[in-house]
Formats: structure tokens, C-alpha cells, sequence
């Protein structure tokens, strides 16, 4: 162990789609024993918040390379949301009409360790020499993966224990992982088929915590527990929306056909859930359109006349919200446009982000006409920061996290300086859930995860095991938070791409 070093090791296990505050319940209930032991002894948080839109992807990667999505051919990470079309090859080099990169698809999930880029990197690639494990972290660069055809949690944190009780079985120098990392995602897929609320789902999480039981008892038995740190998180939370739509036939009804990657075709691509991400086609598909190309839009119909996208979307029922980048923008500078509709009366409010710099250094104002589209006023801390001044992450975060559009205006200009990120985002404020992905309707699930509430935002973090972590509960912290903390333990600097701070700080 280096003098500055309090561990030699750490794991870092996220739980896909837990709520903080569910977690939080359960542990105080005593249905998750091990995880409150370690909670009750190390650092915890039920106000961590993680990024937005609050999806699996951006927000998983997220949680391993502690940065936000950005212009990520200079700064930040290219992954700004589980879909997104790739416009940055232009068609004088690619012949072929752009991708559709669909992360649920095995085909493409683990290219999120090429598409994240070059100026990010993962906590494997941040922590010096070692071995580094990863146990169905399909973000996995820089260290050894190995994953099962079951994404069963026994199989994946048992992964982790094995490598302890037996480095030699992937690491010849026969010793254990400096970082393992253990995702499990099947929390997420009981979560959207059954609900947070369901027996089956509850047990699942508390499986889990007998896993983790038997991996903290596999640590002592062999000694290594005291030189380690064990780390729990997930990547958002979720929420039960009271109605569902069918877009389907409304798109249809309206003329938009959807794209086709393989013909080049079609009129817009859009995935939503109660956040939607539309993608239209600019001079070509290869170039994202101006406002006024989508205010005054050639269909692909001969013949139909021109309509404006943002009147269309505006139709979609329940959206109350929406959100775009201005045509002048950069990656140094610019402006995301905000409008917000009131459902009663049919007005909508306008008004805007700017912004400027780059990764930790960005700074965001929020300016609006006549009335506070996210209701920061009537609240003691969020309405310091509408001062008609530029703010930082923490800055908003720290003023935003009892509200629930927590950390917003910092967060949209991450997504829209992405060259990858869509051209029109809207939301409703969890009344609606729209199960619609490229084209179809998937379900018709109540339950999801995207918008900027409380109880979409908010995860748990709780590192624990050697007697060297800190006894303290933190009031709030942020997902990018927990690579540099867990580089702390190790006596390690994070990567300058990082945009959070060892909480230990």
C-alpha cells in the first residue's frame, strides 16, 4: 500500500434502476442487511445525484469514467444517450446513411468502449498498474472482462468473489483486481415488466444483498478486507407514470414516417419514455437540420406540404416541456432554447440556457421572459442562482437537488454540444410514460426513468469495508463523485476529464 494510498483495492458494484430512497427503506427495514452494515460504517448518501436525462446510458457510463457526454472530440464522453444517430462522419467520406446505435442491442452494447472516445477514460485506465475486473460492466476498457450468458446476479458478483478466492484463474501474476466493477442489470428489466413496487422485484434487490453478504465473507476469509473498499451505487432511479399513449398512429396521422439507416429514408427517428429524443434529417441525414428547416420541414411525401416540428411535438399529449440548441452554438459558447407549456391553459413559456467552457470549467445561466419555467423561484436556495450570472455544476446542483428539475441547466448544454445528441428533446413531468423506440410502440409499461425528478435522479452511494473509509452520511454528492473518491482510497489522481471530487474532500 503507497503512503498516500488508505486501500489497495476497490469494488464498485451498481445495481441497475434503484431508487435512493427505496434502498434507503428497504436497509432501514432490515431487508438488506450487508448493505447497511456497510452504510452504518463507511460514507452513504440518499441525495446522489446522477446525471440527465436520467437513462442507463448516458448514466452508467457516466458512473465509471466520472464525466458527462460533451463535444467529445475534445472534451467529455461521446455516449449522450442509449440512442443516438451518428452524424459526425460526413457523406463524402461514408457512403452510408447514418447509424442508429441501440445500446439494448447486443450487437452494439459493447461499443460503448470505442463510442465513449479518446478524452475520457475509465476508472481502469485511471488507476495506474494492477489488474482490473469487470463482471458484466460492459464498459469495460482497460481492464478483463468476462460476463455469462445470464445476466443473473448470483453469476456476477459470485464473478467477483471467485477472482478473490482464486486470482490465478484469470490473472497470471496471481494476484487480486485492484478495481473489479460488477453492473446488474436485471434489476432494471424486472423494474419496467413488473414495477418497483413488486414482490419480485423488492426480492431481487434483497438477493443481492445476500450476494454481497457472501462476497464480504469471502473477503474476510481471505484477508483482503480490510485493504478494501466496496462501493454501491445505481445509475437512476424511477417513477410510475399514471397514463400511457400509443404514438404509433399519431405519427402517422401527422405524416412523419419513421428513418430507415439502411435505405437512408424517412422523416424523423425518436425513442421515448417520458423524456423523447427526436432526430431529424437537416440538408441530408448526415447534418442535423437548422430551426428553420425544422420550422418549415420537407416530409419525405411527394408533394406534402411543409410543416413545423415544433407545433407537431407540442400535439404529442402530456409533453410540457421542450428543449433545443440554437444554430449559432459551439463547443465553447452557445445557447440551448427552453420552452415550457402549461397544460391548463395552453401558454407556453420561453426561455434559455448560455453557456460556456468546457467539461469542469463549464459555467450555465439560466434567463428566462416572463415566468421561471422549472419553479427555481419558490425555493430559498435554487432562486440565489437566477441572478442573471453563470454558474458551475456543483453550484446547481447544490441550489437544484430539492427541486425536481435537479441540475438541468448544467446538464442539457452536456447533451447538445454532443455532435451525436438529437435535435429536439421534450418532456412531460412524469405523468406520461410512451414506450415508443425507432418506429414502434414496445409495451405498455407504467413505469420508467429519464425525467429530472427526485425520483429519477436520486441514487444511492454507500462505500464501506476497511476500518480506513470515514464514518460519515453526506447531504448530496453526484454520480461523478465516486471515481475520484474510490482514486483516493487507492492514493491515485483522477483523469482532467473528470467533473466530480473525492467526497472525502
Amino acid at each position: 500500500m503507497s503512503r498516500s494510498a488508505r486501500v489497495n483495492q476497490v469494488i464498485l458494484i451498481i445495481l441497475d434502476d434503484v431508487r435512493a430512497e427505496h434502498l434507503f427503506k428497504w436497509m432501514k427495514e432490515g431487508k438488506l442487511p450487508n448493505i447497511a452494515q456497510l452504510a452504518d460504517n463507511g460514507v452513504s448518501c440518499k441525495n446522489t445525484v446522477t446525471s440527465f436525462p436520467s437513462v442507463t446510458l448516458p448514466c452508467y457510463a457516466d458512473i465509471i469514467t466520472g464525466s458527462n457526454s460533451g463535444y467529445f472530440p475534445k472534451e467529455g464522453s461521446g455516449v449522450p444517450n442509449y440512442h443516438w444517430i451518428d452524424r459526425t462522419i460526413p457523406s463524402s467520406v461514408k457512403k452510408k446513411p447514418p447509424l442508429i446505435r441501440n445500446y439494448s442491442e447486443r450487437r452494439d452494447v459493447l461499443k460503448i468502449n470505442k463510442d465513449i472516445g479518446k478524452n475520457v477514460k475509465t476508472i481502469f485506465e485511471q488507476a495506474g498498474d494492477g489488474n482490473f475486473l469487470s463482471a458484466t460492466s460492459f464498459l469495460y476498457r482497460g481492464s478483463t472482462f468476462t460476463t455469462s450468458k445470464e445476466f443473473k446476479p448470483e453469476l456476477i458478483l459470485k464473478r467477483i468473489e471467485d477472482i478473490y478466492n482464486n486470482p490465478k484463474e484469470l490473472f497470471s501474476n496471481k494476484e487480486v483486481p485492484k478495481v473489479s466493477v460488477g453492473y446488474v442489470p436485471h434489476t432494471d428489466d424486472l423494474m419496467h415488466k413488473k414495477g418497483f413496487d413488486h414482490p419480485d422485484y423488492i426480492n431481487l434487490v434483497i438477493r443481492c444483498d445476500e450476494f454481497i453478504g457472501s462476497l464480504i465473507k469471502t473477503l474476510k476469509e481471505t484477508g483482503y478486507y480490510e485493504d478494501t473498499a466496496i462501493a454501491i451505487t445505481t445509475d437512476h432511479g424511477n417513477y410510475k407514470a399514471p397514463n400511457i399513449f400509443d404514438l404509433e398512429p399519431f405519427f402517422k396521422e401527422k405524416g412523419l414516417k419513421p428513418y430507415n439507416p439502411i435505405k437512408g429514408s424517412g422523416d424523423f427517428d425518436a425513442n421515448l419514455g417520458g423524456v423523447g429524443f427526436f432526430n431529424f434529417r437537416g440538408d441530408s441525414w448526415f447534418h442535423h437540420p437548422t430551426v428553420n428547416q425544422m420550422k418549415e420541414y420537407n416530409t419525405s411525401e411527394i408533394g406534402a406540404t411543409k410543416m413545423n416540428l415544433f407545433e407537431i411535438l407540442w400535439d404529442i399529449p402530456g409533453i410540457e416541456l421542450m428543449y433545443y440548441k440554437d444554430d449559432n452554438n459551439n463547443a465553447e459558447k452557445g445557447i440551448i432554447h427552453l420552452e415550457r407549456r402549461d397544460l391548463k391553459i395552453n401558454k407556453i413559456s420561453r426561455g434559455r440556457i448560455e453557456y460556456s467552457g468546457y467539461g469542469k470549467h463549464q459555467k450555465t445561466k439560466y434567463v428566462f421572459d416572463d415566468d421561471d419555467l422549472f419553479g427555481y423561484v419558490n425555493s430559498e436556495k435554487s432562486c440565489t442562482l437566477l441572478d442573471n450570472k453563470s454558474h458551475t455544476i456543483n453550484e446547481w446542483i447544490e441550489a437544484t437537488y430539492q427541486t425536481n428539475f435537479i441540475n438541468l441547466i448544467d446538464q442539457l448544454p452536456r447533451h447538445f454540444k454532443n455532435p451525436r445528441s438529437c435535435d429536439i428533446m421534450v418532456s412531460n413531468t412524469g405523468l406520461y410514460n410512451y414506450n415508443y423506440e425507432h418506429g414502434h410502440t414496445k409495451g405498455t409499461s407504467p413505469f420508467s426513468h429519464d425525467i429530472a425528478s427526485q425520483k429519477s435522479m436520486f441514487v444511492p452511494l454507500i462505500i464501506g469495508g476497511s476500518l480506513e473509509i470515514p464514518k460519515m452520511e453526506l447531504e448530496v454528492c453526484k454520480t461523478t463523485d465516486i471515481v475520484p473518491t474510490l482514486l483516493d482510497l487507492l492514493g491515485k489522481e483522477p483523469h482532467s476529464s473528470v467533473l466530480g471530487e473525492s467526497v472525502l474532500n
